[in-house]
Order: structure tokens, then sequence, then C-alpha cells
């Protein structure tokens, strides 16, 4: 079964995501924020993705990811954000979906990536 790291600070949102990959036959790990993330990831959880909200206190999806090039180079991640980001920050990530999320394009993305 593939694994997804969620980072998502909103609870219900995080529990959304939850729910709805898993049904999709997903393993999920959700965290609150990027560092904690990166905490996990340095403890040897190995996700075959990750999927990060932009906005968030902290740690933003931004440099998280950033930081995740550093050291998983080749781990896919997908943004999710409520913002428009710029062309040199949507090109860092594997993909970019705005909130609200549409799940159908979404699940496509995920299964391209993995």
């Amino acid at each position: 079964m593939n694994r997804i790291l969620v980072i998502e600070d909103s609870p219900a949102i995080g529990l959304l995501l939850r729910r709805r990959l898993e049904m999709a036959g997903y393993s999920i790990d959700v965290v609150p924020e990027g560092k904690v993330a990166l905490e996990r990831l340095e403890e040897g959880l190995v996700p075959d993705l990750v999927l990060a909200d932009v906005q968030m206190p902290g740690l933003d999806g931004l440099e998280t990811l950033a930081r995740i090039r550093r050291s998983h180079g080749d781990l896919p991640v997908i943004l999710v954000t409520g913002q428009e980001l710029n062309h040199g920050q949507r090109e860092q990530a594997n993909a970019v979906f705005a909130k609200p999320i549409e799940f159908e394009p979404l699940l496509e993305k995920i299964e391209d990536l993995i």
C-alpha cells in the first residue's frame, strides 16, 4: 500500500484528506506542520508522496518543500493552497492544487506520481 504524508494545520481539512485518500487505498500519516514532517522524515518515515498545505504557522509549505528537496530530492511533493503562487514557487513542486480541493484530479495526479 502506498503511503502519503499529509502536512495540514487545519484538523478538519487533515481529517477530510485522510478519509478521502484512505478510501482511495492509500496509507496516510497526517502531521500539523512542516517541522514535524521533517522530523518524521529524519526518523525514517518513507512516504511515497508528500501532500503539503502552503500556508501554515512555523515552517510554511514552501520552506518545507525546499528542505525536503535538499534531503529527499526524489520524493514527489504536491502543494495545496488557497493563495496564488508565482511561477518559481509552483515549479518547485510536482503539482499544485487550489483549495477547495477537487479530489478526482488530485487522485489522478497522485497516481501519476506514485
